[in-house]
This record gives C-alpha cells, structure tokens and sequence, in this order.
C-alpha cells in the first residue's frame, strides 16, 4: 500500500511529539451448637440445613485485603492448588514468617511477567523459588524461578476473589488471619518514586496484541521497513528510515485528580520523555488502543487495532495502525517481514485509509 510520506512519520514520531506518557473485611458467620442426641429427624434436617446456610454466608471481600493480607492468601491458594514449593513455603511462614519482595518484571523470563512487579515470596531471610505476577484483576504462579532472568515453572492464574472464595470453601480462614500476622511487604523494585506526576499504575495491553509485528511501506519507490514490538505495558517502534534505533514507549493510566500543566515546563517534559498515556475504544467494527503522550492537549495519537483478513483463503491476524479523528488506516502490519514485503501494496476493503478521502 502507498502511504503519503507525513502520514508514514505520525506512525512512529506522532505518539512522541508532545512527551508521551503514569483491614482486613472477612464476615465470619459460622455459629455452631451442640444439639441434643435425642433431636428428632426433623430438627436434624433443619439444624443441617441451618449450618449450611450459615457456610455460604461467610465471604472474603478480596477487594478490602491489605498486601499482607494478599500475600498469606496467595500463599494458601498455593500451597493448597499447587503443593511443591508452594506448600513448603506456608509451612515455613507458619513455623517463622514471610517476606513478599516487589521486583522489576524485567529482569525474569516468565510466561505472564503481567505489569510492573514480580513478586517474590519467600521465608524471611531467605531466597524464595515461588513467584506471582499480576496482569489487570489475574495472577499468575511459578516455582522453581532463579534470582537473575529466571522464568520458572508456569503453574496456573487466579484472580483474587476466586482465591479468596477457594479458602473459605477449604475453611482456611483461620489460617489465613494467623498468617497474615507474619508477612512483611519489601518493595526493591525502584519503581515506586517512578510512579508520579499523575501515574495511577501500569497500562496493560491487550494479549493478542503483544509480540512483534512488521511493516513494508511504499513512498516514491522506496520501502520503509518498520518493526513494532508490543509487550505488557511497553511499545517499541523502529523504522530503517526515521527511527533507526527505535523508540519505546511505556504506557500508563492516570489518576482521576490529576490537574495537566498548563503549559508544562521544560523539565516536566524531561521527566515524562517515554511515558504514553493508553486507553482503548471501538470504532468501525475494531477494537483500537490508543496512545498519547503524557501531556499531549491537541491531536488524537495513534492508534492500534488487531483485525483478521482473509488472504489466499486464509485467515491472518493483521496489526491496523492508525491515526486521526475517525481514525484513518496508515498503514498494516503483519507477524512475519516476508508477509509485509508480500502485502506492501495491498488495501482491505473493510477499512477505511486515510488516502480513500
């Protein structure tokens, strides 16, 4: 496809111009007593039927938990689900105590490195082997993981109410407030003074999103090659034309009291150089994320979109990048360079490019 050479540099300069983008609540209801022996049938049925009522009113808020309180109820949930390590682990916090360490994802090889942190839990004073990571509401569980770039084995993901729910199901709720007692929370991941200047966490793209894709695109006779490498909150762009070294932007999302700086100052800007500010809305039929820098007041970024074409009777997953109020197709990205190179020049009919106006 033949992309007018401006629209070619607000796919991979556009998102940068402006400084793109940052107790305890169990109900306890289990009141048990001792009936007489001689209860007739009846009185047995409806003192069964009473008790089971009062199980199924007990409930685990796990919105309300504090970290501690997170950490003993991951520690349960695996020990119980997962045995191994895990279940060594909670016999050793019983005997002593727990530290759950925040670390950079970057620097592990895991299956789901989630957003923002990796959790290391482990024995106080000990190097621990069990990790968690957290993407949106789901955790995810290793053992077995090595202190430098280790992954780990993979084991399984919960969120945390239905953890919360599996404990109180298995009558762990004791366990589980004992346990809570002994955990101490370490954060040596670096990235808590990070998060300011507005940033309200880790934006999350979307999983069939991540990964690499590649572009071929035509101007005058000349082929720009670009490469888009998308990962759980981090978007790294390369061209061999504008952006030889490629750029990476991290994505946040910002907190609902946050007052932009109008206009913002030459060291604000420094500060957020690299930040991106996500989110993700529908148009024409696609799912689009869009990007912004941080304190981006004009313009509407770029965006992108997964979307299936049917090529030579085959069904491709195809990157839609994109721009613009509507937005207007820019270009398309493929998962493999030789696709690009073969597709350079072709338009889908169900989209709609900047150039068809």
């Amino acid at each position: 496809m033949r992309i007018k050479k401006w629209a070619v540099m607000a796919l991979f300069c556009g998102i940068f111009l402006t400084g793109c983008s940052k107790q305890t609540a169990s109900k306890e209801a289990s009141n048990s007593s001792n009936k007489s022996s001689q209860s007739s049938k009846s009185s047995v049925k409806k003192t069964s039927k009473a008790s089971s009522s009062s199980a199924k009113a007990i409930k685990l808020d796990a919105a309300k938990l504090t970290p501690q309180e997170s950490g003993s109820l991951i520690t349960l949930y695996c020990a119980d689900r997962f045995g191994g390590e895990w279940s060594n682990l909670l016999q050793a916090g019983q005997n002593g105590s727990l530290t759950i360490t925040l670390h950079k994802t970057s620097d592990y090889e895991f299956k789901q490195p989630g957003s923002g942190y990796a959790y290391e839990a482990a024995a106080s004073g000990q190097t621990g082997t069990t990790y968690y990571t957290l993407s949106g509401s789901t955790f995810y569980f290793y053992q077995g993981v090595k202190v430098a770039g280790g992954s780990g084995s993979f084991l399984g993901q919960a969120t945390k109410q239905e953890m919360a729910d599996y404990i109180v199901k298995k009558g762990q709720l004791a366990e589980f407030k004992q346990l809570a007692k002994k955990v101490e929370i370490v954060d040596k991941s670096g990235q808590t003074q990070r998060l300011s200047e507005g940033r309200s966490g880790y934006f999350t793209i979307p999983a069939e999103m991540q990964g690499t894709w590649y572009s071929a695109s035509n101007y005058d006779g000349e082929t720009t090659h670009s490469k888009y490498v998308f990962g759980q909150s981090t978007i790294f762009i390369q061209d061999d034309k504008y952006d030889t070294k490629g750029t990476t932007t991290t994505l946040y999302t910002r907190s609902s009291d946050f007052k932009m700086p109008l206009p913002p100052t030459e060291k604000q800007m420094d500060q957020v150089k690299g930040w991106g500010l996500g989110h993700l809305y529908q148009q024409d039929g696609l799912n689009y994320m869009n990007v912004m820098g941080w304190y981006q007041t004009v313009g509407s970024g770029t965006s992108f979109a997964v979307h299936t074409e049917n090529i030579a009777g085959n069904n491709v997953q195809i990157l839609v990048c994109a721009s613009g109020a509507r937005p207007w197709v820019d270009g398309i990205a493929y998962r493999s360079q030789a696709m690009a190179e073969k597709m350079q020049d072709q338009h889908f009919d169900d989209l709609h490019y900047r150039d068809d106006e």
